[in-house]
């Protein structure tokens, strides 16, 4: 519907609403938890004010930047602004990352443009795959891309150069997250694969989906990957590095079946909660503060 809206996770009150694409929001991030520890402090130092910063990607091609803080007399209550809105796409956005160095999107163009976010030019534009690109990851200076012709790509940012190709997934790829040394990869092949990045290696390959793997994330230090499908589930699993940097292993905690009614678009966790979205227009948070087996459910 072209909005973007800010919930509040544990009331599921609507903090804000906001217009700025002319097409479908299909990919965001933003880095203010306004709940989160440390805000009050940020708050008495600015003023009475918890500021913040957002990028999003539309099918209208292109990339809004927003300034983000708190509104009305209600704390929690968040409104945003468009600094500047990036042009420089020729297809579809449908996928952001950002650190506090870069902004860096991907699209159906095939194309990824990596911004300066200070400046919010474009510092580097990079070619390189045969199809859409879907998915980016953004790490310590490095890009690493995932496309629809079925492979994924490593790029220094300074440089421009390709670092590595990593191959293996039967079909397109659909959702990557990068963390550390660790790549995680979902596919059309309804397979999820973890590689490591500094060398190229397939580390394990998780099977379990029937339907395309469309979301990730993955928290290297707990072990704890989820991953969300097509095929209307959630699943958790676990993986433990091998000693000396082998292989290591992975398996399945707990699978969610048909907590939507239609496909799963995005997926996030935070220790003690999932939460997924869907083409059904429904938030789902799984809470299992006490153990993943006794998750409660809240929509």
């Amino acid at each position: 519907d072209t909005t973007i809206k800010v919930w509040a996770l544990n009331s599921g009150k609507l903090l804000g609403s906001f217009e700025g694409h002319r097409g479908s929001v299909l990919c965001l991030k933003f880095e203010r938890d306004w709940d989160r520890h440390g805000v009050d402090k940020e708050r008495e130092a600015d003023g009475g004010r918890v500021r913040g910063f957002m990028v999003s990607g539309s099918s209208d091609c292109t990339v809004c930047v927003w300034d983000l803080g708190e509104a009305g007399d209600e704390v929690g209550e968040v409104r945003a602004t468009v600094r500047k809105v990036l042009r420089d796409h020729s297809g579809g956005v449908v996928d952001l990352r950002m650190d506090d160095q870069w902004v860096v999107s991907c699209a159906k163009d095939g194309l990824i443009n990596v911004y300066c976010r200070r400046t919010l030019t474009r510092f580097r534009a990079i070619h390189g795959h045969e199809g859409s690109v879907n998915a980016v990851g953004l790490e310590r200076g490095r890009v690493v891309s995932a496309s629809r012709d079925g492979t994924m790509m490593l790029w220094d940012i300074e440089s421009g150069e390709r670092l590595r190709l990593f191959e293996g997934h039967e079909r397109g790829m659909a959702c990557i997250e990068f963390k550390d040394d660790l790549i995680l990869s979902g596919s059309n092949d309804c397979t999820v694969k973890l590689w490591r990045a500094s060398t190229g290696e397939c580390l394990h390959t998780f099977v379990g989906h029937t339907l395309l793997v469309r979301a990730l994330y993955f928290e290297p230090r707990s072990g704890y990957i989820v991953s969300a499908s097509y095929d209307r589930s959630v699943r958790v699993w676990e993986w433990k590095e091998g000693e000396g940097g082998g292989n290591g292993t992975g398996r399945p905690v707990r699978v969610f079946k048909n907590l939507h009614a239609s496909h799963i678009f995005d997926v996030r966790f935070d220790v003690g909660k999932i939460v997924s979205t869907s083409h059904d227009q429904r938030i789902v948070v799984l809470d299992f503060t006490y153990g993943i087996d006794g998750a409660e459910l809240f929509v």
